[in-house]
């Protein structure tokens, strides 16, 4: 019998510490985490590399993307298409082709949204039958200027340094990543930019990190705004019935956890 109940006030007080846990990771994060779109390396999943962060626009509509801006900085865009057999193929719910130039560099951005797979054909796997693939890393960048929204404060995408296999003198550089919001069944969206290699893939990429740090990601993502807690946010609405509401949730496993003990002790009385 001892014995039985050591294990039952062991158990109440571990399931009290695990809901109190629990609790204050509620009540502490933002309230609206829902609202956070992760991004990361790759798509239907978190990598260890992932960020959180605020979009500016929706990018499962078509409407909303259609607004992203045509001229960032000094860089002007215009959209174009793909031959026709391409969107059959990808069978995506959004797709935006633009070009971006700025005094003689050019950059292609492609964004894709879609709740299918498929839609996401591997890169490397696109490329393969005109390109080859030289080189394959991962690159790091800071969002600049939305530090308060960040879990981290870099960001990392995927870099492919390709050629083409009839012109090995014809390159480009390609940068990609991937970004989806949790609990959500709004799908994946692609953002992939490529620019061709004027002089040597190292100078594409900088002309094209320029472009990211110093105006894309400021045009994709929020600007800075207040953040509350979901503690906050229950006291702001309730007022003093917000105040019971979150006491409430923090005495329960408190109550828990000191009842452990005192469980025991009465079955040894």
């Amino acid at each position: 019998m001892f014995r039985i109940a050591e294990i039952q006030k062991n158990l109440l007080t571990l399931f009290g510490i695990l809901l109190l846990a629990g609790v204050l990771i509620y009540l502490l994060a933002p309230a609206g985490i829902t609202d956070y779109t992760v991004i990361g390396t790759s798509y239907w999943h978190e990598t260890k590399n992932r960020l959180l962060i605020k979009t500016a626009y929706d990018y499962n509509s078509l409407e909303e993307i259609n607004r992203f801006p045509t001229k960032l900085g000094d860089w002007r865009g215009y959209d174009f298409r793909y031959p026709d057999s391409v969107y059959e193929m990808l069978n995506a719910s959004v797709i935006l082709s633009r070009s971006y130039s700025s005094h003689g560099d050019l950059i292609w951005m492609d964004i894709i949204n879609s709740h299918k797979g498929e839609s996401f054909h591997d890169p490397k796997i696109c490329y393969g039958g005109k390109w080859n693939i030289d080189d394959e890393t991962l690159e790091t960048f800071n969002v600049v200027g939305n530090q308060t929204h960040l879990t981290f404060h870099e960001m990392h995408t995927n870099r492919l340094d390709i050629s083409n296999k009839k012109n090995p003198d014809t390159k480009q550089v390609v940068l990609y990543w991937f970004m989806f919001k949790r609990f959500s069944d709004e799908g994946v969206t692609m953002i992939r930019l490529s620019a061709p290699v004027r002089n040597t893939p190292e100078e594409t990429f900088e002309m094209m990190k320029g472009f990211l740090e110093n105006e894309l990601f400021a045009a994709m993502y929020e600007e800075e705004v207040e953040e509350v807690t979901v503690a906050e946010n229950i006291i702001d609405k309730h007022g003093t019935t917000g105040v019971a509401i979150v006491a409430t949730l923090i005495l329960v496993p408190i109550c828990l956890i000191i009842l452990g003990p005192l469980a025991s002790r009465v079955r040894k009385t």
